[in-house]
């Protein structure tokens, strides 16, 4: 008992350095993804085929989401169960990152649509390794006084890699081998600063959760009978698609629908990712300042996917570059809005605590589904003959749906 309780003390002593680097590593491991998916893969796709890009990129997106989707909650549920000298969650956070820099070396040397689509569905494999575990480790450590604070601040995290991750690409190294290597290190290395400070208890004598909690084909279920719970996830699945939709598809966007004479497909790219970013960090830092005063998180999540909406319809439409800036303005205040509240929701509506992981595991299946739902949106969006700014006006489909959806969560009464 008295062992127990220094163990926790010391736990609250470094939870400060904990958060750190917590945050560190998730904003690392966002750009891990990011980049990849919105300017390796599709120009990787490209070289391999320029005619059938899309349906290249499409199929590996599709399957890879399968994936994703699976691991991602057996991952979180094996985390919930694993009994080790070193915790629950480190030993697969460690192993999961170190496999998605080996899923780079696959993506690399594919030469084939086949191999291609493989190399995705191995690093989707790998990155939900990490992630399943990494995103218990909010609902497991970060204190309920702090969740709006720190919520906002993993607001950032992608909207922050896509601005960063899109500026490496195009400011770093300008050859596949090299930009993959670029972020292997910072994954890398954010991964061992975090596994250095991270103090995660002891599993080895912990009980494990009563079968009536995991067992049965009707346990994953269960978690929809609450009715925070299934509003949170399917607000999520609606903005996570429309997200999709807006990013995996933007580099063609801007070479097929818009342009930019003088300035290369990246560097568009980069220009309005920049845009988006800046209006994230607005709010975003607005709403980590004032965290703590913060009570009521479901009115901003609603007022963000509205403005998502607004300003995908602009782009759907938009004739000129001003106002496809000006739209991306717009869209960052959304996703800053959004985004900044997303991680206390999701922890706020919750279930069951015995679950943690699966549960966030659930949650996380709300964003990889997307990544399937939107390439097979826009093969069907291709094959009737609608162009890029198709996707576009179902992505504002998607917000506003959002948007109803978040209508109907009921914040608790404090």
């Amino acid at each position: 008992m008295e062992e127990g309780e220094v163990s926790s003390r010391s736990q609250t002593r470094r939870t400060p350095l904990v958060l750190v680097a917590y945050l560190v590593f998730f904003l690392a491991a966002f750009i891990g993804l990011a980049p990849l998916f919105q300017i390796v893969a599709p120009l990787h796709a490209a070289a391999l085929d320029a005619g059938g890009k899309t349906q290249i990129l499409s199929r590996a997106m599709v399957w890879g989401a399968i994936t994703a989707a699976v691991a991602n909650i057996a991952m979180g549920a094996i985390s919930d169960r694993t009994r080790s000298r070193f915790g629950r969650r480190r030993p697969w956070i460690a192993l999961g990152a170190l496999l998605t820099v080996l899923s780079y070396v696959g993506i690399w040397r594919s030469s084939t649509p086949g191999e291609f689509v493989w190399a995705l569905v191995g690093f989707q494999l790998a990155f939900n390794v990490l992630m399943a575990p990494l995103a218990a480790v909010f609902a497991d450590r970060v204190p309920i006084s702090l969740r709006s604070t720190v919520s906002a601040m993993l607001g950032l995290s992608y909207p922050l890699a896509v601005a960063l991750g899109s500026s490496l690409m195009a400011l770093g190294p300008q050859y596949e081998p090299g930009r993959l290597a670029l972020l292997a290190g910072i994954l890398l290395g954010a991964a061992a600063f975090f596994l250095l400070v991270f103090d995660e208890s002891s599993s080895e004598r912990q009980p494990i959760a009563p079968s009536s909690q995991t067992g049965g084909s009707g346990s994953l279920l269960a978690p929809f009978r609450s009715r925070n719970f299934a509003t949170v996830w399917t607000g999520r699945l609606l903005i996570a698609t429309g997200y999709a939709l807006v990013s995996i598809y933007l580099l063609y966007f801007v070479t097929d629908a818009v342009g930019w004479p003088g300035r290369t497909p990246e560097r568009s790219h980069a220009v309005l990712t920049g845009v988006a970013f800046v209006s994230v960090v607005f709010i975003a830092s607005l709403m980590a300042v004032f965290g703590t005063r913060i009570v009521q998180r479901q009115p901003i999540a609603l007022a963000g996917a509205v403005a998502l909406c607004v300003a995908t319809v602009a782009l759907a439409i938009a004739p000129s570059w001003t106002v496809v800036v000006f739209a991306f303005a717009i869209y960052g205040l959304g996703q800053g809005g959004y985004g900044s509240v997303e991680m206390g929701l999701l922890a706020d509506a919750l279930p069951t605590q015995d679950n943690r992981g699966r549960d966030m595991g659930l949650n996380n299946l709300a964003v990889a589904l997307p990544q399937a739902m939107a390439p097979i949106a826009a093969i069907i969006l291709e094959q009737v003959g609608l162009d890029i700014r198709g996707l576009y006006v179902a992505a504002a489909a998607c917000f506003a749906a959002a948007a109803v959806v978040m209508t109907l969560f009921r914040s608790a009464r404090t």
